[in-house]
């Protein structure tokens, strides 16, 4: 079922059922942790940095390193009220996390060798992102399919992140591959499952 565009209050609860799904042995790296809070300094300020570091216990993150996914609700509770305030509702606040998340990998060492072997274009560059998935959590998978030469879907199992986030990072993917006509679609198929459908013209 394709969501409606829904308030704060909506994506809390989410983050909420989201979170009683964690196991401990559910983990994410830190370079993921890192550039969360990089993404909540350009989306917010330093200060909520510092609260959403406070509310997590976690001062810094080593890139490589196994986290707790149960680390990332204390920050994302803390930081929706204030981004949706400055982004026009939490769904957009998602969604711009989204964007930044895909930037940032994009301008990492190994998003940047991803860049170069794709040449930037949209089908190949996509198509890396089951990979960059499964490096960046150790539970659940991505899987891509392709319906179409400019058109396919991925689907996420195992995603602690709400929907528009994942909406922003491919919208995002695909105007750095500098697509036109971009059509993206993200909707719930299970608990924490995830189908995004995208085209370009």
């Amino acid at each position: 079922m394709v969501r409606g565009e829904q308030p704060l209050e909506f994506w809390l609860q989410d983050l909420e059922r989201r979170r009683t799904f964690v196991k401990p042995e559910h983990t994410m790296r830190g370079f993921f942790f890192k550039g969360m809070l990089e993404n909540l300094r350009t989306l917010g300020d330093e200060a909520l940095v510092r609260r959403c570091q406070e509310a997590c216990g976690q001062e810094r993150f080593v890139d490589f390193f196994s986290y707790s996914v149960q680390l990332l609700f204390p920050i994302l509770f803390t930081a929706l009220p204030t981004l949706a305030e400055r982004h026009g509702g939490a769904e957009a606040a998602l969604q711009q996390i989204g964007r930044q998340a895909a930037i940032d990998f994009l301008e990492s060492v190994t998003g940047k060798a991803m860049l170069k072997l794709t040449q930037g274009r949209p089908q190949p560059l996509l198509s890396i992102m089951p990979t960059a998935f499964r490096i960046a959590v150790n539970h659940g998978s991505s899987r891509l399919e392709w319906t179409g030469p400019t058109r396919g879907w991925i689907r996420m199992e195992g995603s602690f992140m709400p929907i528009p986030f994942h909406e922003g990072l491919v919208r995002q993917m695909l105007e750095t591959a500098r697509a036109q006509g971009i059509q993206v679609v993200t909707h719930s198929t299970g608990e924490l499952e995830v189908v995004c459908d995208f085209s370009w013209e």
